[in-house]
């Protein structure tokens, strides 16, 4: 081997970092990263990790303790992957243009081997003041506990912004999610086709989704989608969600979720909420959806006070042969809206 492609070799080689390391500013390196150590850090110094479609940017397998600062990394299948571990900080990185298509099958939603980030059963870890923009999935957790996912950007990804699959105890708050939006055959250009700015699915329980921006998404949060798979006993709060393709927010088979304070303008439906039960919408604001404010069907012993409902109507009904049964109501606002429950006991 000539001394030229030795150095091709070794330019192309997965740089390894053993111990905190600070690179130079805004420099560019055409390879990967692999994180070989516990308890250090890795500051990129807005440096440039760039790949040619394949692999994974920064891989982290069974750590402790590290922290990604300042990186960004784009032109990989997925762009940072990290599996196992905890205490870990990922800060201020940008993991955008990754992995993207309109043709893999999202609406089974299971978990996708391509995008921005994923985070594969991890503890106690802050995801915060990053950008995942223009991948498949901006950020996927899976499998992980107590995780604080805190003003991260995740638009324009042509499925999910912010993915949650048996994610549990996690707080998701003041991140933007706008934009997430997918073709399909079936349903055409930019018809939602199962994309949305922040999913719950598979058991992602006791999750608190409080302050986001959500808009012009598939759904702007979609929490479903049966029964073995719903996600229970969430809070999700003062959210801002507008101009949603399907449903502001789908809250499909859950109990006990909690969904109050939240301000819904111009979706499709305000919140489709269908075999959901002991439900509190309280104190929500929604208006200007195209179909119902908020759809039920099979609702039961679920709660709707001190909302405001204005430009379309709120319907609970048994579908099916389904139940419709212990449900109230109480100081709503109606502004050219109507409650229809017929047929509900």
């Amino acid at each position: 081997m000539n001394l030229l492609a030795l150095f091709l070799v070794l330019l192309s080689a997965p740089m390894r970092i053993t111990k905190s390391t600070t690179l130079p500013p805004n420099g560019q390196y055409r390879q990967a990263v692999i994180i070989a150590a516990d308890n250090i850090t890795l500051n990129c110094s807005n440096s440039s990790f760039i790949g040619d479609g394949i692999g994974v940017g920064i891989l982290i397998e069974g750590r402790t303790a590290v922290t990604i600062r300042n990186c960004k990394v784009r032109g990989f299948d997925v762009g940072m992957y990290v599996v196992k571990g905890k205490n870990f900080v990922f800060e201020n990185n940008d993991f955008s243009g990754n992995y993207v298509d309109d043709n893999y099958d999202i609406e089974h939603l299971r978990p996708l081997p391509h995008g921005g980030i994923i985070l594969n059963g991890i503890q106690n870890s802050r995801v915060q003041g990053n950008t995942s923009n223009g991948n498949i999935a901006g950020l996927q957790i899976l499998n992980s506990q107590k995780m604080t996912v805190l003003r991260n950007t995740t638009n324009n990804n042509r499925g999910w912004g912010i993915y949650l699959y048996g994610t549990t105890a996690s707080q998701i708050y003041t991140n933007t999610v706008e934009y997430n939006n997918r073709s399909c055959p079936q349903w055409g250009k930019d018809a939602g086709c199962g994309s949305a700015g922040i999913v719950l699915t598979q058991q992602s329980d006791r999750n608190s989704i409080g302050w986001n921006k959500l808009n012009y998404d598939g759904d702007g949060i979609y929490q479903g989608n049966s029964p073995a798979s719903a996600s229970n006993d969430n809070e999700i709060f003062y959210n801002t969600i507008s101009h949603s393709v399907a449903n502001g927010i789908e809250a499909t088979f859950g109990l006990r979720n909690y969904i109050h304070h939240n301000t819904f303008t111009d979706d499709n439906y305000g919140a489709w909420l269908g075999y959901a039960q002991y439900v509190r919408f309280e104190n929500n604001i929604v208006r200007g959806a195209r179909v119902k404010s908020v759809q039920a069907d099979n609702a039961q012993h679920s709660k709707y006070t001190g909302n405001t409902f204005d430009g379309a109507d709120v319907l609970l009904q048994p579908w099916e042969g389904g139940a419709c049964a212990g449900n109230s109501f109480g100081s709503n606002t109606l502004t050219k809206a109507q409650i229809v429950t017929t047929g509900c006991q």
